[in-house]
């Protein structure tokens, strides 16, 4: 009977534990214009990357891909659209929303994966 759970646990966790497409995708902005990214992060905490290093995060208000920026969201640090739309030709990026230090996604990162942890095991003792 273990061996039966044991089995099935690993399949479940190969089957639903797939790593992201490392390659190159197409993005389709609101008005139709499309550019080329690669998505980044994990289940946490997650990006898109532009060829040129710009990251990029979703708007759900705008439906449209945005540069990313570090702001404040509840609080605490976090990755979140500037308002400035991604467009494969125009390169609109101020010198300031340009780079987003690796250091400070890294450590966006690492919050996030603790809130979550926490959570889950606040889930687990509540039962």
């Amino acid at each position: 009977m273990q061996k039966i759970i044991l089995l099935t646990s690993a399949i479940a966790t190969l089957t639903f534990g797939a790593p992201a497409f490392k390659g190159d995708i197409e993005f389709k902005q609101k008005d139709g214009t499309i550019f080329i990214g690669k998505v980044k992060g994990d289940e946490w905490f997650n990006w898109v990357q532009d060829n040129k290093n710009h990251i990029i995060k979703y708007n759900n208000q705008s439906k449209n891909y945005e540069y990313g920026k570090i702001g404040e969201v509840n609080g605490v640090l976090d990755l979140v659209p500037s308002g400035t739309k991604v467009h494969p030709t125009l390169n609109t990026l101020s010198a300031d929303n340009s780079k987003i230090d690796q250091q400070t996604l890294l450590s966006i990162w690492k919050q996030k994966r603790e809130k979550a942890l926490a959570e889950v095991y606040t889930d687990k003792s509540d039962k």
